[in-house]
C-alpha cells in the first residue's frame, strides 16, 4: 500500500473537517469584491447537500455531469461532491462554442449541465442536440439574483433543500471522479480520465515538491476547468488541509491585492499572467504580499525573471506536466538554486526519460521526447474515455509517452524544446492545429490550410494560418477569421491568414510547418 491507501478525495475533506471544522476552508471573492467565505464544518455540510442533490437528480456512481461556468463556489462543492458518490465531473471552458461543448457534453455522456445565465442559451443548444443530458441547471454567483430563473431549478436554492448529514454511498480510490478533456492533435478533444487515486498521488507528491503546508492560504485565479489549477493548486490544497482563496478569473489589476487582502501565502500561474502582471505600471503596495512561493509553467526570459524578483519578490517555481501525467512530475527544486529557465528535476514519485524515436533513453544534452513512469490509474490517468486506440499510443511499456520534446543536462535539469506533433500553447491554453484547420476547410474554396505556432511575446505562443484557394475563388482574410470567430472559442482563433500557391512539402506530400513557422518567424521579424 503507498501514500494513498484506501482514502478517496472526499474522505480526506472529511478527516479535514472533523480535525479542524472551525479553520476557514474557501474564501471566493467576485470581481465586485464582495466575499464569502466557509469553515470546514459549514462546507462539509455544502458537500454533504451537493451529494445528495446530485443523486437525487439522477446522477449514479460513474456517471457524469457537465459544468460549464467560471470559477466559483459551487465548482468545489461539486468537485467534492463527485467524489462523495462517485460520479464523474466533466468541468468545460465556459468560452466555448455550441460546437465546442457540443462535442465535450455528447461524447462524455454527461446527464446535467450546470451553468450560469451567461451561458444558459448555448448549454440549452447543447442539451438540444445531445441524447443523454437529461436537466439544464442554473447557478449564480448571488441566489437572489437568480429569483427570475424561468422556470430553471437554481443549484445554491437545491442543495439547500437537502439534508447535510453524512452518506453512506460505496465509493472507491480507484473511481473516475474527474474528466478533463484536452486537445490532441486531431480535430477531436480526448477525456481524460482521472481516479481518486491518481489526483490524490499526484496532490501528494505536488504538496512534498512545493513545500504547500497545512496553514497556507493558496491563490487559485486560474480557471479550474484547466489542469494546472486543479493539480497545482485546488487539489493539493485539499490533499494537505490548507485554505483556498478562489477568484472568478486571473486579473493583472487585482491579483496581488487579493493576495495581500486575504494574507496568501501560495499561488499559481502561468507565464503569461506573469507577463501581464510586469506590464502593469509599478507599485510599491503590491510588496507587501505574504506570497512564499508562486508556481508557475513555461519558461520567461532571464531579464523577465530578474525583473519579477526586483519588482515582486514572490519566490517562484518552474514546473512542467500535462493533464495525462495528473501530477507534475518536473519540478525546480525546493531547496537550492532554482535555474528557472529549465522545467525543474524530476521529483520525488516519479521516473522521467528523455528518448529518441525507438524509445532508447538518450544521454545528457541530446533532445528527445519525455515520457514519465506511469501506473495508469495511480500515478497518472486511467486512460482516454472512448478512445483505446489514443490510450494505447500514450500509455506503454509502464510509462507515459508526453510528446513533449526536451533535453537533460549533466546535473538533471530538464529544458523543454517543443511540442510533438505541432501543439500550440497559447498563455497556457492548447490549441490542436487539426481542429482550427478543419473549421477553416468548411469554407468553399478553401483547397487546403495549414495552421502552425507563431511565437508571441506575451502569449508564448500563437496560432497562424496559411491557406491554400482554390483557382478562381476570391476569399478576404477577414472573412475566414469571421468565420473562425463564429465556430471556435476567441483564444483558438488565428492571428493572421496569409494565402499561399503552395505548401512546402516532403516526399511523402506531408506539409513542412517548420519551414511556415520560419516564414512566419520572418514575416514578424
Amino acid at each position: 500500500m503507498d501514500i494513498v491507501g484506501s482514502r478517496t478525495l472526499s474522505g480526506i475533506f472529511s478527516e479535514f473537517a472533523a480535525y479542524h471544522p472551525d479553520k476557514t476552508f474557501l474564501i471566493f471573492e467576485d470581481l465586485d469584491g464582495h466575499c464569502r467565505q466557509w469553515s470546514f464544518a459549514q462546507f462539509e455540510a455544502r458537500v454533504n447537500q451537493t451529494a445528495r442533490w446530485l443523486l437525487r437528480m439522477g446522477v449514479k456512481r460513474g456517471e457524469a455531469f457537465a459544468f460549464h461556468a467560471p470559477n466559483s463556489p459551487a465548482f468545489v462543492m461539486l468537485a467534492i461532491a463527485a467524489s462523495r458518490v462517485g460520479a464523474i465531473m466533466v468541468p468545460t471552458d465556459y468560452r466555448a462554442t455550441t460546437n465546442e461543448l457540443t462535442y465535450i457534453v455528447d461524447h462524455s455522456e454527461s446527464k446535467l449541465i450546470i451553468t450560469e445565465p451567461e451561458q444558459l442559451e448555448i448549454a440549452e443548444a447543447v442539451a438540444s442536440a445531445t441524447s443523454a443530458v437529461q436537466n439544464v441547471i442554473l447557478s449564480s454567483k448571488e441566489v437572489a439574483a437568480a429569483t427570475e430563473s424561468n422556470g430553471y431549478l437554481v443549484f445554491e436554492r437545491e442543495i439547500e433543500r437537502c439534508d447535510v448529514s453524512p452518506l453512506d454511498v460505496a465509493t472507491s480510490p480507484d473511481d473516475v471522479v474527474h474528466m478533463l478533456y484536452t486537445s490532441g492533435t486531431t480535430s477531436q478533444p480526448k477525456g481524460v480520465l482521472l481516479t481518486n487515486r491518481a489526483l490524490i498521488y499526484g496532490a501528494e507528491v505536488f504538496v512534498r515538491a512545493s513545500g504547500l503546508r497545512n496553514d497556507d492560504r493558496h491563490l487559485i485565479t486560474l480557471p479550474v476547468f484547466h489542469a494546472a489549477a486543479q493539480c497545482h493548486a485546488f487539489w493539493p490544497s485539499l490533499v494537505c488541509g490548507a485554505s483556498i482563496v478562489l477568484s472568478p478569473r486571473f486579473s493583472p489589476t487585482r491579483f496581488f491585492g487579493l493576495a495581500i487582502r486575504h494574507q496568501c501565502t501560495m499561488a499559481a500561474l502561468f507565464s503569461s499572467p506573469l507577463r501581464l502582471l510586469l506590464a502593469q505600471p509599478n507599485n510599491e503596495s503590491w510588496r507587501r504580499h505574504r506570497l512564499r512561493n508562486v508556481t508557475f509553467a513555461i519558461a520567461l526570459t532571464e531579464s523577465q525573471f530578474a525583473e519579477w524578483q526586483q519588482r515582486f519578490g514572490a519566490p517562484l517555481q518552474h514546473l512542467w506536466g500535462m493533464t495525462e501525467t495528473v501530477g507534475l512530475p518536473i519540478m525546480s527544486p525546493l531547496y537550492g538554486p532554482r535555474h528557472l529557465a529549465a522545467m525543474g528535476r524530476p521529483v520525488l514519485g516519479y521516473a522521467v526519460k528523455i528518448v529518441d524515436a525507438a524509445g532508447n533513453e538518450l544521454p545528457p544534452g541530446e533532445i528527445g521526447q519525455v515520457i514519465v513512469s506511469a501506473e495508469p490509474g495511480h500515478t497518472v490517468m486511467k486512460g482516454y474515455f472512448k478512445n483505446e486506440k489514443a490510450t494505447s499510443e500514450t500509455l506503454r511499456d509502464g510509462w507515459l509517452y508526453t510528446g513533449d520534446n526536451a533535453f537533460c543536462d549533466e546535473n538533471g535539469f530538464y529544458y523543454f524544446i517543443d511540442r510533438g506533433k505541432d501543439m500550440i500553447k497559447r498563455g497556457g491554453e492548447n490549441i490542436a492545429p487539426g481542429e482550427v484547420e478543419a473549421v477553416i476547410k468548411q469554407l468553399d474554396g478553401v483547397a487546403d490550410v495549414a495552421v502552425i505556432a507563431a511565437p508571441d511575446p506575451l502569449y508564448d505562443e500563437v496560432p497562424k494560418a496559411f491557406v491554400i484557394l482554390q483557382q478562381g475563388i476570391m476569399l478576404t482574410a477577414e472573412r475566414i477569421l469571421e468565420h473562425c470567430r463564429n465556430q471556435l472559442t476567441r483564444f483558438k482563433v488565428p492571428v493572421s491568414v496569409t494565402f499561399c500557391e503552395e505548401f512546402p512539402k516532403t516526399s511523402v506530400g506531408k506539409i513542412q510547418k517548420h519551414l511556415l513557422r520560419a516564414q512566419a518567424l520572418k514575416q514578424s521579424g
